[in-house]
């Protein structure tokens, strides 16, 4: 009986350390979505860490406009349309009236010159050479006519006294002539080898900007030599006027009657969002596209900053209502009705010059349709923020977006 009695003990430890298998299968079932949540949640974060790096720094893009200047009682923009940078006198190709080998050419694209600048010389030896053969021939032809005026002075004389005969008298009449003639023709072969020596020096007729360089240092002037489809044989240099910048755009047939000669407008370089120049309509096309439907028209920009205006860059003009003969009242300062914020009943907008936010406290006037009249704060030309980020901060980098 004591035997008995002592096995159950000894069954209930052998069961306390016999392993459950069913418990593994239960244990790897759990493990496994967890590693997968923690892989997913890897990749997320990588995507998130590589998005901030790329955009780590990089000013946020913000909507912008000009603050306008308008005539009292007269409406604001009236027109808009997109065109390019031209110059009066479009592109004007500068080329050679001589052959030869160029020798200095003291120019490179996108060079500033003025009227009269080198743009190039060539090769002036043989022409000088010309000259000199030039002045030697009229000193010959002028010593013969001195001759011929002493002999005819004598002969004269002795015609007079019946010494010769009149056959005789007639002949140095005619010497004298034929030298007087190679006189003459002595001083236009002068003039003639002065201009091709003059015309060595090839210099720019106008004030602009050197688009293209069509030759360089050492190449040959000669009939037959150009390169390429637009380049004329004696082509040296495309030149742009930049005394007379102008925009171009094309305007819808239905809307052609809002503008006109001396219609005020301005214009922004696609490239330079924060700049506005101001201009005005001075020509528009006589004849319309029949295609588009448009009429082309030029507004030359009164102030151009030739550091950053160049031919033939993207813009957006804006077309303004004329001012009255006789303005009564003083101009108005309009800026977007979505640029002003009021905070605690001080107005104020954002400014943006150089690529950075400026808080600018202001005092309003009049509601226009097209904006709000600023009496105090700006002076017009400006260019603000439109409905500006609430984490705007003062000082803050920004890409401007031309809306």
């Amino acid at each position: 009986m004591a035997v008995e009695q002592s096995r159950p003990p000894n069954i209930r430890e052998l069961e306390a350390l016999r392993i459950k298998r069913g418990s593994e299968p239960a244990r790897r079932s759990r493990l496994v979505p967890a590693a997968i949540s923690i892989v997913v949640l890897a990749i997320i974060g990588a995507g998130a860490y590589y998005a901030y790096i790329k955009t780590l720094g990089r000013p946020p893009e913000v909507q912008t406009a000009v603050v306008m200047i308008k005539q009292a009682g007269q409406p604001g923009a009236v027109l808009t349309g997109s065109g390019y940078i031209v110059t009066r006198e479009k592109y004007i190709t500068i080329g050679a009236q001589i052959l030869g080998q160029i020798v200095a050419e003291p120019i490179q694209e996108g060079q500033h010159v003025k009227k009269g600048d080198l743009l190039a010389k060539i090769d002036d030896r043989d022409y000088v050479a010309q000259l000199n053969q030039a002045i030697a021939d009229r000193n010959l032809a002028a010593a013969n006519v001195k001759l011929a005026k002493a002999q005819l002075i004598r002969q004269t004389e002795l015609y007079k006294q019946k010494v010769i005969s009149k056959d005789q008298f007639d002949t140095i009449t005619d010497t004298l002539s034929v030298d007087e003639a190679d006189l003459e023709k002595a001083n236009a072969e002068i003039a003639f080898a002065k201009f091709n020596v003059s015309q060595c020096f090839i210099r720019s007729p106008i004030n602009g900007i050197v688009l293209k360089k069509y030759r360089e240092l050492g190449s040959m002037i000669s009939y037959g030599n150009a390169v390429t489809s637009d380049e004329g044989m004696t082509d040296i240099a495309q030149l742009a006027d930049t005394d007379d910048m102008r925009a171009e755009v094309d305007i819808n047939e239905s809307d052609i009657a809002k503008v006109g000669i001396g219609t005020p407008a301005t214009v922004i370089l696609d490239a330079y969002p924060d700049r506005t120049f101001q201009a005005r309509v001075v020509k528009i096309y006589p004849e319309a596209d029949r295609q588009k439907g448009t009429v082309e028209v030029e507004v030359h920009i009164e102030h151009p900053d030739l550091k950053i205006v160049k031919p033939e860059m993207s813009a957006k003009v804006t077309f303004m209502a004329g001012a009255p003969a006789r303005p009564i009242e003083a101009p108005l300062v309009l800026v977007p009705k979505k640029a002003v914020i009021n905070d605690a009943s001080i107005n104020y907008v954002w400014v943006v010059s150089g690529g950075i936010a400026r808080r600018v406290d202001i005092a309003l006037g009049r509601e226009f349709q097209d904006g709000m009249q600023v009496t105090r704060g700006l002076t017009g030309g400006e260019t603000v923020i439109v409905m500006p980020p609430a984490k705007l901060r003062d000082g803050q980098a920004v890409t401007p977006v031309a809306s």
